[in-house]
Order: structure tokens, then C-alpha cells, then sequence
């Protein structure tokens, strides 16, 4: 057993697991040092940017240069990488979800946040310094400033492709911000775009907003590659493979399909569509069942995206 088990020894519903941990990593990285903000989740409704909902994990961003060194403080008190299966990311991996035996929910540590094309670094530093306190489970926790909290969940939101429950949201958090937009608030949300290089993924909301062009501030192949993100998100895994092989050479394309369909049974096992005991090969019958459901597969896997000499993209572990 590990010596911090006992943190919590009960059974906890996920309304209260939720705030708990974020309290939990707030005193944990004040205990060494580490700048860790709280981000997304219950804050939101703490700052007025959503109605109230139970989320299932506690989100949090951790100063880049510490995400290794602060994952394995928390490993010291249970928490461990959840283990899935691998699958290219057309983004920069940005986070690594823990779970813990005794806890219902989630920790998900991230270094940086997508849809900041900015230094991750620089980022976190103009983050912090604007930062604010608000009470989950009875304790004050560090998240970043109201504005900057909204500007980060209209980037989650915008990184995926169209849904209901996401235009809910997105109206909600927009009228939110546009009801309190104030000088000094505006200057900052300003400010923040422009460190963060964010203003062409959010060149709609922050015309709304108030806030002044120039807007281009990606390169061709980082704004390809943020499209291509979100117009393959509702197929994430199979998006992920394909952009690989299209953006690799031509002598990698061949090792990297067959990767995505003939998985090692240690991958198969991370996944939770298949059984522990499932004999080497079974992810030809997984590639197949894929394939089905995009008929076009075989014509995307050599032409998918239409983006030439822009796509120099990355084969990396993470979401």
C-alpha cells in the first residue's frame, strides 16, 4: 500500500471527488514548489462561465518544465498514468491523465493547452501571473484569471468538431464574457492572445469581444494542422493514424498502417473494446471494422487532406 493511501480511504461520489482533488493538487504542489493552476471544471462555475455540472476529472496546468518531476509527486501518493492504447496525435501530446485505485475521478496534468500556438513556457508565466483564488471543497485553489479560464475552455470547445451539448456551452461561456467585458478585462484578453498565439483559432470570438486585428498569427502547416485536429475529432483515433501516414515519407507509410492494424496484444489489452485474451491479429478484425465505417478509407490513407507541402506533421504518443 502506498504510504499516502489513506488520503481517501472512503468511497466518494463524483460530485465530491471532483473539487476534492483539485484541492488535493493545489496542496500538493504547494507542499514542493511546483506552479500548478486549476483549470476547467468546477471553476467554471465558480467564475460564472457555466451553470453547474459534475465533471469527472480535475484539470490542471502545470508549469511545463515541471510536468515529469510533478507527475511522479503525485505517483507518490497513488496516482498512476491511465494506460491506453497508443494512437498518433496530430496536436503536441499536451497532458497524461492518473487514476487511482480509491478515487472515482481523474487527475489530468497538462503542460500546455491546445489552440495556444505560443511558448508553453511564456504561456503558463502570463497565465500565472494573472492568476486568482476561488474555494472548491472548502480550500482556496490557484486558476488562472476569469478571462483567461474562458478563453481556455473556447479553445476546448473549439478544438473539436460541432455538437449540441458544445454549442450549449460555447453560448454559454460567450455571453458570460461579453456581459462583464470591462477595459481591463479586454486589455488582458488581448494581452493573452497575442502570448499565447491564439488569435487565428479564435478570430470570431474575439471580434465579439471587443478585440482588434491583426488576426493571422499561425503558420500554414500549425493552422493545418489545427483543422485537421478538429474536423477529425469525432474519429480521433483513426484521424490521428491517418494524418500520420500522410504526413510520413513514403517508405514509413507501410510500418505505420500496418501499426494501426495489426496492434500488439499489449495494445490490444490497453483498449477496452478488447478482451485480455484476445490471440495476436485480432486488430486486423478492429482495422476492418474501422474501414467499414469510413468507406473512403483506402482513398484518405494516400490523399486525405489536400494540404501539400504543409503537413510536417509529428507520429507522437498522446491526445
Amino acid at each position: 500500500m502506498n504510504q499516502h493511501d489513506d488520503f481517501a480511504a472512503v468511497e466518494l461520489p463524483m460530485a465530491a471527488a471532483t473539487p476534492l482533488a483539485y484541492a488535493l493538487v493545489n496542496r500538493i504542489a504547494a507542499d514542493h514548489g511546483v506552479r500548478v493552476l486549476a483549470i476547467k471544471g468546477p471553476l467554471l462555475q465558480k467564475l460564472g462561465l457555466r451553470s453547474q455540472k459534475v465533471s469527472g476529472d480535475a484539470d490542471v496546468l502545470v508549469e511545463p518544465s515541471k510536468m515529469s518531476e510533478f507527475c511522479d509527486v503525485l505517483a507518490g501518493y497513488g496516482w498512476r498514468d491511465r494506460e491506453v492504447r497508443f494512437s498518433p496525435s496530430i496536436l503536441d501530446p499536451h497532458s497524461r491523465t492518473l487514476i487511482h485505485g480509491n478515487w472515482p475521478c481523474d487527475i489530468d496534468v497538462h503542460s500546455y493547452f491546445p489552440g495556444f500556438f505560443g511558448n508553453a513556457g511564456d504561456v503558463f508565466d502570463f497565465l500565472w501571473e494573472s492568476r486568482i483564488e476561488r474555494e472548491l471543497a472548502g480550500v482556496l485553489v490557484v486558476t488562472p484569471s476569469r478571462v483567461a479560464n474562458g478563453v481556455i475552455t473556447l479553445l476546448h470547445l473549439l478544438r473539436n468538431s460541432s455538437s449540441a451539448r458544445h454549442d450549449a456551452q460555447y453560448t454559454e461561456v460567450m455571453t458570460a464574457l461579453a456581459q462583464d467585458m470591462d477595459a481591463e478585462q479586454l486589455f488582458m484578453l488581448g494581452r493573452l492572445a497575442d502570448v499565447g498565439r491564439c488569435r487565428q483559432v479564435m478570430e470570431t470570438e474575439l471580434k465579439q469581444l471587443g478585440v482588434d486585428g491583426p488576426f493571422n498569427d499561425l503558420t500554414a502547416s500549425e493552422l493545418a494542422r489545427w483543422e485537421i485536429n478538429r474536423r477529425t475529432s469525432p474519429q480521433a483515433t483513426t484521424g490521428g493514424w491517418l494524418y500520420a501516414i500522410t504526413a510520413a515519407d513514403w517508405r514509413s507509410k507501410i510500418s505505420i498502417f500496418i501499426s494501426a492494424i495489426y496492434p500488439s496484444t499489449e495494445e490490444l489489452r490497453k483498449d477496452p473494446g478488447m478482451a485480455e485474451s484476445d490471440p495476436p491479429g485480432t486488430g486486423q478484425d478492429a482495422g476492418e471494422a474501422a474501414a467499414a465505417g469510413h468507406p473512403d478509407v483506402a482513398l484518405r490513407i494516400s490523399k486525405p487532406f489536400q494540404e501539400p507541402g504543409e503537413l510536417n506533421g509529428h507520429l507522437v504518443q498522446g491526445a
